[in-house]
């Protein structure tokens, strides 16, 4: 697979997250935020069902052998992070829910770092900071740039942010021997199956059919490409050229999310803009893209060839 293509599929693991914010916005609009997430990951771990019935070989040998681990990343990765992510978004704006999970690569490397003993660079304790000072901005500052009593939506993608971090170090704790397609299927349908019978019990009679096309637009579109295709596309990333490379186009996720809010009429405000590029420079200066970038724009000189060489 050419790196064009590798390209090309990061990228759009990028917008469908990046769209993810705008559609859930749509989805609670119409199915309270349990449903809704049920509903998304029956959808995920059905298609995922198939996936790995067809090509994953093995995968009765790991689920026995993983499924403590699996299951563990269910509940904390799949029904923790949809919990916050969801009734978070009935709060908040996709442009806020955006940057926010922007630093998740920063929150995942500094827990690790904490409770795993990984060493943290100072690269990544500088853009940490610089990231969170972004972040601390977007939840106290409103749209007439003045503080404002903090917004419960934020708070709960937060917690949303957290989820997925643990969801990350469980997986490299816990599960042993596996393969992406496998991880990610397995806690896809315990997670599912879980979140289903949360939201039947916690939103008995929810109705779910007679509603507007919008509402099933957007559940099969974060099911599909959301929760399916984009960590499809991304594993193959990383797979091609490597966990650094990848992470680096995580960066483009809160653009897409600002690029559709704009395009459906939704407000960003300064703020939210002056936020977004903090946090984008602090994940950029923790990733080393920032260094990357600069390298390209500014290239090192070359090393003049002395005349005896050139014999």
């Amino acid at each position: 697979m050419s790196k064009g293509v590798v390209y090309l599929e990061l990228t759009c693991s990028a917008l469908f997250w990046g769209l993810t914010f705008n559609v859930a916005k749509i989805a609670v609009d119409y199915i309270p935020a349990m449903t809704t997430a049920g509903l998304r990951f029956l959808v995920a771990a059905s298609l995922m069902l198939v996936l790995m019935l067809t090509i994953e070989r093995g995968w009765v040998a790991r689920l026995k052998r993983n499924w403590l681990g699996y299951l563990a990343m269910a509940a904390v990765g799949v029904v923790g992070f949809n919990a916050f992510f969801f009734f978070g978004m009935e709060h908040t704006s996709p442009t806020n829910g955006a940057l926010i999970m922007a630093t998740n690569p920063l929150v995942t490397a500094l827990i690790a770092g904490l409770f795993l003993g990984e060493p943290i660079s100072s690269n990544h304790k500088i853009g940490t900071l610089i990231s969170f000072t972004g972040v601390a901005a977007l939840i106290l500052v409103d749209s007439g740039d003045r503080l404002a009593s903090v917004n419960i939506g934020d708070l709960l993608v937060i917690g949303g942010n957290v989820s997925m971090a643990l969801y990350s170090i469980l997986g490299k704790r816990l599960v042993k021997d596996s393969t992406p397609l496998m991880t990610t299927a397995a806690s896809t349908i315990f997670g599912a199956a879980i979140l289903w019978s949360v939201a039947r019990t916690t939103e008995p009679g929810v109705q779910i059919v007679d509603l507007p096309w919008q509402a099933y637009a957007s559940i099969l579109f974060m099911g599909v490409f959301g929760s399916v295709l984009a960590y499809i596309f991304w594993n193959r990333g990383i797979r091609a050229i490597g966990v650094a490379d990848t992470a680096i186009f995580f960066h483009l996720v809160p653009v897409f999310t600002v690029l559709l809010s704009f395009v459906l009429g939704q407000t960003v405000t300064i703020a939210q803009i002056g936020a977004g590029i903090v946090v984008i420079i602090g994940v950029m200066i923790s990733s080393g893209a920032m260094r990357k970038l600069l390298s390209v724009l500014n290239p090192a000189p070359e090393t003049p060839i002395a005349k005896s060489e050139q014999l």
